[in-house]
């Protein structure tokens, strides 16, 4: 691990991020990491996320391996960081998105991949803990299956959720795009006026 720099702050702050939310979620900056007993230099900013159940290393500016993890589809980004109970929980993408919602507002979780269903028994324990429970999925507008949707869909039949989507006029695919594509402002109104309207009276 590292000290913070400005160049973590520059990242970070697109999002709205600041340095107090990355330590609550236990994100830190690394110069080295192993794998097995293998040493790696970090070539660009990157990042560990602590989770209990293990960890993932994320690399923006990388192209290819921008992406490391050990963790099993048991560990549940944000599930720690969850108040008691709430008004409502949203069912998200990745740890930048559970932030993001953070900053808005919103508690949220994430699965370790969209293509997970989540366990009866977790969307059981969210309904029980919070009023509501809302998926927002990537939008993944420039694909022609758009597969984050498809699986938002998919859980929201098998769980009797609400499904809330990015528009696709924005050209942003997740809420972290759309706050540093269009400002926390517009992210702000998009979440309060996708909601129902008997939660968005809640805010």
């Amino acid at each position: 691990r590292r000290a913070w720099n400005e160049s973590d702050k520059e990242f970070w702050e697109q999002f709205c991020i600041s340095g107090t939310l990355l330590r609550k979620f236990g994100v830190s900056p690394l110069q080295y990491f192993w794998i097995n007993e293998t040493r790696f230099k970090c070539n660009s900013i990157s990042y560990v996320f602590d989770f209990n159940l293990g960890r993932k290393l994320y690399c923006p500016l990388e192209e290819v391996h921008k992406w490391y993890s050990n963790t099993t589809k048991e560990c549940i980004q944000g599930y720690s960081q969850l108040p008691e109970t709430g008004k409502v929980v949203l069912l998200t993408s990745s740890l930048k998105d559970i932030m993001c919602l953070e900053v808005l507002g919103y508690p949220s979780i994430a699965l370790q991949s969209e293509m997970q269903m989540p366990e009866e028994a977790l969307i059981k324990e969210l309904k029980g803990r919070f009023n509501w429970v809302v998926v927002l999925y990537d939008n993944d507008f420039s694909n022609e299956d758009n597969p984050g949707q498809m699986m938002a869909e998919k859980i929201c039949g098998e769980h009797t959720l609400i499904n809330i989507c990015i528009p696709s006029e924005y050209r942003s695919k997740d809420i972290s795009d759309l706050i540093k594509d269009h400002g926390i402002d517009v992210a702000r109104n998009f979440i309060k006026t996708s909601l129902p309207h008997e939660i968005s009276l809640l805010y």
